[in-house]
Order: C-alpha cells, then sequence, then structure tokens
C-alpha cells in the first residue's frame, strides 16, 4: 500500500477520540487525535492532513472557528472538514456547511457510516493520486463505474436513503435528479459507440465540475445518470440540469465530433421538510417517472415536482 489517508479526529473527550480513531484504523486509514481547536490548528499546518473529523464543543475554541480558520488559511483551506457532534438543529447544520464543511455526521454515530462519509468527503481531494487506503476506495470496482469515474448505483441507493433521514431530521430539502442520454442523438448515430462512449465520459465530467463536494454522483444506468443534491429546491436543481446541458454541448462543439450533439432528458424531484422522511424507492421512483415525461416531450427535456408529504 503506497499511502493511507491521514484523518484528524478532533473531540475534547479523549475517549470518543480514541474509538473513532481506533474504528478508523481498522478500516485502513491513519487516524491521529486533537483534543482542543487549537491542537486540531497545529495538527493541520504541521501534517498532512487528508480529512478532518471536527466536533463543535471544544474547550477552547469552538469547531465553527476551527473550521473558518482552515478555510481562510491557504495553507490548509483543501483540507475536507465534517462535523461529529451532538449539536444537530437545521441552524447547526446550515452554519457548518456556510463555513465551507462538506458533511455532518450526528451522534451517536456508527463506524460503518462514518467510513462511507468519509469516503464521499475524499472526493474534494480526487486529483491526489497516491490516496489508495480505505474500505471503499475512489477506484473500488464495487462501488464505482469504470468508464466514468462516478459512483454506481449501488452506492447511490445506500446513501440517498441516509441523506434522506438526515434531509427530513434536519428540516431541509433535498432534490434528486436523472439524466438520460439518448442512444440514439445525433453524435452518437453519426460517429458510432466509440463518440457515445466519449459523450458518457462528458456527461461524467460536467456532473462533476457542476457539482458540490457533498453531492452525491452516479452512473446509474448504462445510458442514466444520477445525482442527489442537499439543500437545493426545486427551482434551483432545474437551473442545475440546464447547467449540465450547456457545459456537455459547449464541451463536445469544442472537440472533434463530427456533427455531435448530447441529447439529454431530466426528471428531476424535490423532497422539501416534508411530516415524514421519504426513503430512496420513492425518491428514485419519482425522479424516473419524471424522466420518462420529460422524454416524451416535456418542455426542455425536464420535468421536475417537489414531493408532497
Amino acid at each position: 500500500m503506497a499511502s493511507t489517508i491521514k484523518i484528524a479526529v478532533v473531540d475534547d473527550c479523549k475517549d470518543e477520540a480514541t474509538v473513532l480513531c481506533d474504528g478508523l484504523k481498522l478500516f485502513g486509514y491513519d487516524a491521529v487525535a486533537a483534543y482542543s481547536g487549537e491542537e486540531a490548528l497545529r495538527l493541520a499546518e504541521t501534517e498532512d492532513i487528508d480529512l478532518m473529523l471536527l466536533d463543535v464543543g471544544l474547550p477552547d475554541i469552538n469547531g465553527y472557528e476551527v473550521c473558518r480558520r482552515l478555510k481562510a488559511d491557504p495553507s490548509t483551506s483543501d483540507i475536507p472538514v465534517i462535523f461529529v457532534t451532538a449539536r444537530g438543529s437545521s441552524g447547526d447544520v446550515a452554519h457548518g456547511y456556510d463555513l465551507g464543511a462538506v458533511d455532518y455526521i450526528a451522534k451517536p454515530y456508527n463506524i460503518p457510516i462514518v467510513i462511507i462519509h468519509v469516503d464521499a468527503a475524499m472526493r474534494t481531494r480526487q486529483n491526489t493520486p497516491d490516496i489508495v487506503a480505505g474500505p471503499f476506495l475512489l477506484t473500488d470496482p464495487v462501488y464505482t463505474d469504470q468508464l466514468t469515474g462516478l459512483r454506481n448505483r449501488r452506492f447511490l441507493y445506500e446513501r440517498l436513503q441516509e441523506e434522506a433521514e438526515k434531509a427530513h431530521r434536519y428540516q431541509y430539502p433535498m432534490s434528486c435528479m436523472m439524466l438520460e442520454l439518448e442512444e440514439d442523438g445525433a453524435g452518437a448515430s453519426a460517429s458510432g459507440p466509440a463518440c457515445f462512449e466519449d459523450m458518457l465520459v462528458e456527461v461524467a465530467m460536467a456532473l462533476r465540475n457542476s457539482s458540490r463536494a457533498f453531492d452525491i454522483l452516479a452512473r446509474y444506468d448504462d445510458m442514466q445518470f444520477a445525482a442527489v443534491l442537499p439543500h437545493i429546491q426545486l427551482a434551483d436543481a432545474i437551473a442545475y440540469a440546464n447547467k449540465i446541458r450547456r457545459e456537455v454541448n459547449d464541451t463536445i462543439a469544442g472537440e472533434d465530433m463530427v456533427d455531435a450533439r448530447a441529447d439529454l432528458s431530466f426528471g428531476i424531484v424535490t423532497s422539501n421538510n416534508g411530516s415524514r422522511p421519504f426513503d430512496a424507492d420513492e425518491l428514485l421512483g419519482e425522479a424516473m417517472r419524471n424522466l420518462f415525461r420529460a422524454k416524451g416531450g416535456a418542455a426542455d427535456r425536464i420535468s421536475a415536482h417537489a414531493l408532497q408529504s
């Protein structure tokens, strides 16, 4: 193993920090503990930290201030931060994201769920070539689509269920989008299978370039992609879909794909703080139904609605 991911666990409770460090090490990560905000900042400056699991309630400066200082310092600003805390109001969660955190895990937690969050957060450092440790590797075929490098349907389903429950618990909106590239589009028919595969890769790249670190992106099927967008209302999800379409076609227009065009359809559904959590089956089912409507001739080939509980 050439290198491991080094994670800083910041918690003033030494027992909890030890348990979390030991759990991370069992899954192949290198974990180091800090017990105060100032100690966490020194650790970030002096060691090669890939990710920080940060408690809010610290004895000197709180976790929000630690995160703010990390993001303000160019030498530490790219360290992904996940808040791990018992403070879980919607205001706390929103404040954490505003400061630049990529995720939020509420206590009590279990180690496998923490590991899933850690793996998702490492997308913020996906251009680091020597990160090869962890249970769900960025190139792990069990969870990764080999053509596009995005996550696959299995990973999407597991994370969508968790995100839906979290959105309900903390009362924030979440959108789920299905996207399909038409196989018989002009580019595919004119230039053959190789060009079509290039288009699939372009769609994946557009999704990556247009998404935030904590969005969940996956290749759902041969021609279908999915995106889970926490904290995104319906209108913003529609704008996101149009941005994807523009970026894909602008890229194709600038490359050597003769007469190529990406025919894209989008199905979008948004959950708005309902009285009950929507499960992954409901969200994917509604998004897929909207995708079929879009393919059937909806305006701009986008069909979208908000769920009512």
